[in-house]
C-alpha cells in the first residue's frame, strides 16, 4: 500500500460493513470514489501550475474521464506497466508516482523522474512511442524463460485517447498485440458521434468491449475480468469508454459513484468532505 492509498484505506475502514453479498466490497467502491475525487482535484491543481509560463506541456487535462482512469489503474501492480498517453498527469499520480513529482513537473517543465521505476512510460513521449515501447517490453518479457514460467505475468495498461484520432496507428499496435497474445489492456475514450472501435478487436483475434464512460463499477469490472485474462496468458482486450446512446447529457462520473454509495448508505457530505481533506493534505505535504 502507498501513501497514495493509505489514508483512503484508513477512512475506508471506518465505513458500514457490507449487508450480505456484494460484487464489489463497500471498501473497494469507496477507494474507486475517492481516487475519482482525488483524480479530479489533481487535474484542477495541475492545469492550473502547468498554465503559468514554463510548465509542463503539453498538459493533457482528464476531467471528465476518471471513471476509466481510475477503474484501469486501481489493481495494478509494481510490476505492472503504464502508458498514460502524451501529457497525461494524472493517470501516473494514479500508478504511484509522488505528488511532489508531478507538482515540480506541472509547475517548472524540469523534474528527474524515474518513469520507469515506477512502471511508467513517459507522458513526454508521443502516443506512437509509447506504443512501442509497451509493445515491445511485452514481447520481450514473452520470451523470458522466467516469464514462461511465471503463473502471474505482468499486464500493461495503455490509455490511447480518442480512437479516431489515431485509427491507423492503433490499429498497427491490435494487430501486432493480437497476433502474438500479448498481455496489454487498451483503454480508448471515444466520442459519441463516433463509430464503435471496439469491434475492430475481433479482427486481430481479442476481444473489444464497448462500455460507458460514466460508469466506474461497468469499467472496473471489465478491467478486472480483461486482466485476469491477461494475466493468464491469453492475450489483450480493447476496452473503448464512450458516452452511454441513451443518456441525453454527457454525465459527470463522480455522479453516478455517489448515487451507488448512496444506494449502499456509506455516502454523507462529509465523507465527501474528508475525502478532499486528505488529497488536499497529501498535495501540500509531498
Amino acid at each position: 500500500m502507498t501513501s497514495r492509498t493509505s489514508a483512503i484505506a484508513e477512512l475506508a475502514r471506518s465505513l458500514p460493513a457490507d449487508k450480505g453479498f456484494a460484487l464489489i466490497p463497500n471498501r473497494k467502491l469507496f477507494q474507486l470514489y475517492a481516487l475519482m475525487l482525488h483524480s479530479r482535484l489533481l487535474d484542477e491543481q495541475l492545469a492550473r501550475l502547468a498554465a503559468k509560463k514554463g510548465g509542463f506541456g503539453p498538459f493533457t487535462r482528464t476531467a471528465g474521464a476518471e471513471a476509466s482512469l481510475v477503474a484501469a489503474t486501481v489493481d495494478l501492480v509494481r510490476g505492472d506497466t503504464l502508458a498514460p498517453g502524451t501529457g497525461a498527469l494524472t493517470p501516473c499520480f494514479l500508478k504511484g508516482l509522488p505528488l511532489s513529482s508531478l507538482r515540480t513537473l506541472a509547475a517548472t517543465g524540469k523534474a528527474r523522474i524515474g518513469w520507469l521505476r515506477y512502471g511508467i512510460v513517459p507522458p513526454t513521449l508521443a502516443l506512437e512511442e509509447q506504443l512501442e515501447l509497451v509493445l515491445a517490453a511485452a514481447e520481450a518479457d514473452k520470451t523470458a524463460k522466467s516469464n514462461k514460467a511465471a503463473k502471474n505475468k505482468k499486464i500493461s495498461v495503455v490509455f490511447c485517447g480518442d480512437p479516431a484520432a489515431n485509427t491507423k496507428l492503433l490499429k498497427k499496435a491490435l494487430q501486432r498485440a493480437g497476433r502474438a497474445k500479448l498481455p496489454i489492456l487498451f483503454v480508448a475514450n471515444s466520442a459519441a458521434e463516433s463509430e464503435e472501435f471496439a469491434p475492430i478487436a475481433s479482427k486481430y483475434g481479442f476481444p473489444g468491449i464497448v462500455v460507458d464512460a460514466s460508469d466506474a463499477v461497468a469499467v472496473y469490472r471489465v478491467v478486472t475480468e480483461s486482466s485476469a485474462h491477461a494475466r493468464r496468458g491469453n492475450g489483450p482486450t480493447l476496452i473503448e469508454c464512450r458516452p452511454w446512446p441513451l443518456a441525453s447529457t454527457v454525465t459527470d462520473p463522480l455522479d453516478p459513484m455517489e448515487q451507488a454509495l448512496r444506494r449502499r448508505g456509506i455516502f454523507t457530505a462529509k465523507l465527501k468532505t474528508q475525502t478532499k481533506a486528505i488529497f488536499k493534505r497529501q498535495f501540500a505535504e509531498q
